[in-house]
């Protein structure tokens, strides 16, 4: 079972009709701003740093500037939480539902512990290939931090800077991946995914990135599932929706769902009040449905092993 799920298009234009994106500010186009190059509180400069590319920015019409973000891997108590995670500028929903499903879970919680670690090192981040089109940028080209991270995807490790997309605002966000509570560990994760595939590009590049690959990708397995059709047995979404307290489980909407955003993945919480729980990883909100509800908008999910 494949299936292409993805968030719906800005300013709800429906996927599939194309130039769903903004045109740029003022019909200028598109550029990637450098801030200067800054230590970040190194002590000591290795005579060699490690140098890491910055993976290019997806085809869109949103004004960038790359900066190196101070936030912290895991806020709070030192774990990933449900609500770190919040769906950016691309249309990755499968990426960021599991994050949210893996955070919400004891289990998921530990795996995402060992996906993502911080490591302390000077680190060059190399931004030649997204800045060669600039008119001014600095002549160096290049960020310095002091840490990087190292993300295992399909047990395969990939280490990336903090230095991500963001907004050009004082207090940056990030464009793509983000989170409500400025951790970090999602937009690292997402990096990584981008460093492997070849860019951001391809990270909001659904018909490649199915929900089915996104999960073998992090989980480096296969997940289970089933369809969603008006003959599901209600007593199989109970026990699913209920199992995923303890399993990560997501759920793809229809792409003409009118109680939830069509064309969408959410993160399955568990049962409230005789009623499926589910996080929106794009409104970084809870939303309750009834069963016929949830089968009337639903046609697939997607859980670990039981």
């Amino acid at each position: 079972m494949t299936l292409p799920f993805r968030a719906p298009g800005p300013l709800g234009i429906a996927p599939n009709t194309g130039g769903g994106r903004p045109p740029g500010p003022l019909g200028f186009a598109p550029g990637v701003y450098l801030t200067p190059n800054s230590t970040a509180g190194a002590t000591k400069k290795p005579s060699a740093p490690k140098r890491l590319k910055m993976p290019p920015p997806a085809a869109d019409s949103v004004t960038k500037v790359a900066r190196d973000l101070k936030w912290s891997l895991f806020t709070g108590d030192g774990s990933p939480a449900l609500n770190d995670v919040k769906q950016g500028a691309l249309a990755n929903c499968p990426l960021a539902s599991l994050l949210a499903a893996l955070a919400f879970t004891s289990s998921g919680q530990r795996y995402l512990l060992s996906l993502v670690n911080e490591q302390k090192a000077t680190v060059e981040t190399d931004l030649s290939a997204v800045a060669k089109d600039l008119e001014e940028a600095p002549g160096s080209n290049k960020i310095i931090t002091d840490r990087y991270f190292a993300v295992t995807l399909e047990r395969q490790a990939f280490e990336v800077s903090g230095v991500l997309y963001t907004d050009e605002a004082r207090d940056p966000n990030p464009i793509y991946m983000t989170s409500p509570n400025q951790a970090l560990w999602p937009c690292a994760i997402e990096k990584a995914l981008a460093a492997k595939v070849g860019g951001y590009n391809e990270v909001d590049d659904s018909s490649k990135l199915t929900a089915n690959r996104i999960w073998e990708i992090v989980m480096a397995a296969k997940p289970d599932g089933f369809d969603v059709t008006d003959q599901t047995p209600h007593a199989k979404l109970l026990e699913v929706a209920k199992n995923a307290k303890r399993v990560p489980t997501i759920a793809a909407s229809k792409d003409d769902a009118t109680d939830v955003s069509g064309w969408h993945g959410f993160a399955v919480l568990g049962m409230k009040e005789k009623q499926i729980e589910l996080y929106d990883p794009s409104a970084a909100k809870r939303k309750l449905l009834s069963l016929p509800t949830f089968i009337k908008n639903f046609k697939a999910v997607l859980h670990g092993k039981s």
